[in-house]
């Protein structure tokens, strides 16, 4: 089948799961999934390196069959980009949207680890990056390998509440899925059942559903700035490889300890400063996501 084009999306937030579920929907006989997961085509306003040709991005969709009755994607940055939903909402005004939500603070914290690894964050003390976040806004402390600054504003980037609320006045309640990650984590199938007809597909569910894209700790912050500073030089003189050693150091500089513990005083900081979004976000979920809070 040639000319598919997407009909829903997954559009973010980054770390809650988006991996796991754009893996198990791939398995559906129904569903025809984008390769690669994240071809970031329509956040035209951000520079990661997203597919930017229309034929190059609808090929992503080019291994469907005659089965295939609905076509994702999961590109997680859509969520974050001031354009992205209202390019896909022209596109096709019929898509339909999943969006996984999660603890801003939670997410803030791990995604600080992915930017280490692809956006070339260098400073790898999360409280010390957070704190940053004023003088990148102002185009100042910002890391020489660093492709796009608004890749390594941590609260931006976990601000998901007013990020849901840019669009959810024009895109219908009925094309708009919301998942929540400690739901679709403790209940994987539940969830996994109700995104499907959310779809209108057929009930058809994976014997199990293991786990994809861990969050996992940088090894060694060392290891990671000098990487990180070589992949700079790189791009500088426009050197082209073939071998990618950066993504493959990154692969294996880390470690399966869990994220450090934050000082209460740190969360008590980060929980004000989220409390409007994690506030927006329970009242279009009508769900009381008090858990969230950070308790005195």
């Amino acid at each position: 089948m040639t000319s598919l084009k997407p009909t829903f999306f997954i559009i973010g937030a980054p770390k809650c799961g988006t991996t796991s579920l754009h893996h198990y929907l791939s398995s559906h006989p129904q569903i025809t999934m984008s390769v690669p997961k994240e071809p970031h085509y329509f956040s035209t306003d951000i520079k990661n390196g997203g597919i930017r040709d229309k034929e190059e991005y609808l090929g992503c969709f080019s291994h469907g069959d005659k089965k295939t009755v609905a076509i994702g994607e999961s590109s997680t940055l859509y969520l974050y980009s001031k354009v992205a939903v209202q390019n896909i909402y022209d596109f096709n005004k019929k898509s339909k949207f999943i969006v996984m939500v999660r603890n801003p603070i939670e997410i803030a914290q791990s995604f600080h680890q992915v930017a280490l690894k692809v956006f070339g964050e260098t400073e790898t003390n999360f409280q010390k990056a957070w704190h940053l976040e004023q003088n990148r806004k102002a185009g100042k402390k910002i890391p020489k390998g660093c492709i796009d600054r608004q890749l390594i504003l941590y609260g931006n980037i976990a601000k998901i509440g007013r990020q849901i609320e840019r669009f959810i006045s024009y895109i219908a309640p009925e094309n708009i899925h919301f998942i929540v990650y400690d739901d679709f984590k403790n209940f994987t199938k539940h969830e996994y059942i109700k995104v499907l007809k959310f779809l209108k597909l057929n009930n058809e569910v994976p014997v199990n559903f293991p786990l994809h894209n861990k969050s996992r700790k940088i090894a060694s912050g060392t290891v990671t700035k000098l990487t990180n500073y070589a992949s700079f030089l790189k791009m500088k003189h426009n050197i082209k490889t073939r071998f990618n050693i950066a993504n493959k150091i990154h692969h294996i500089n880390v470690t399966d300890q869990p994220l450090d513990q934050l000082p209460k005083h740190f969360l008590l900081k980060m929980d004000k400063f989220f409390e409007y979004d994690v506030n927006l976000i329970s009242q279009f979920i009508k769900k009381d996501l008090s858990k969230w809070r950070v308790l005195e």
